[in-house]
Parts: C-alpha cells; structure tokens; sequence
C-alpha cells in the first residue's frame, strides 16, 4: 500500500512523517520497516523512483525538462539535474538527445 501510494502520488511533497501517518507509525519505526523492505531509506527510493520516470518521460515525451521534473515531484529545476546527472552520468537534454 506504501508503495501504491508513492507512485499514485510521485508528484507531491511526499514526507516521511507523512507516510508514517499513514501507516499508523512513528517516523522512526516506518523509516527501519521501509529500509527493511526496500533495502533503501525513504528519500532515496523516493528519488531513485522519480528519476526512473523521468528517464522514462524524456525517451518517450517531447515535454520540457522543467515539465517532467515538476511532474516527477521535483520543484527544484537545479536539484533534478543535479541529481539526474549523478544516477545517469548525463543531463537531461544529453539524455534525451541520446
């Protein structure tokens, strides 16, 4: 259900203590699970998540860069390049452009 929700609402400031809420735990008991789960921390899965939609919405879209990001959840132009260079080894443009 964590995982529905996430992806239902991949565009939202999705929090942890706002997930944990929803799990009826405290922050701490639903980061442990979630890492447990997962094997990754809950920002992490969450950025891991959104970029791979991203990548995907670059090869299949003609939407601009700063579309997708906000799409994704990133309100941040300068943090989604950032963070899609590090996971890729290539902006987005290059990305696409490939």
């Amino acid at each position: 259900m964590v995982l529905h929700k996430i992806e239902k609402n991949i565009d939202e400031n999705l929090t942890v203590g706002e997930m944990a809420k929803f799990c009826g735990w405290s922050d701490s008991h639903f980061m442990r699970w979630f890492k447990k789960m997962t094997g990754q921390g809950f920002t992490a899965y969450l950025n891991d998540h959104r970029l791979n939609l991203a990548a995907e919405l670059l090869r299949i879209t003609d939407a601009t860069v700063l579309d997708i990001a906000g799409r994704v959840g990133f309100d941040n132009l300068s943090y989604f390049n950032r963070l899609f260079k590090r996971r890729y080894g290539m902006t987005p443009r290059e990305y696409r452009s490939k």
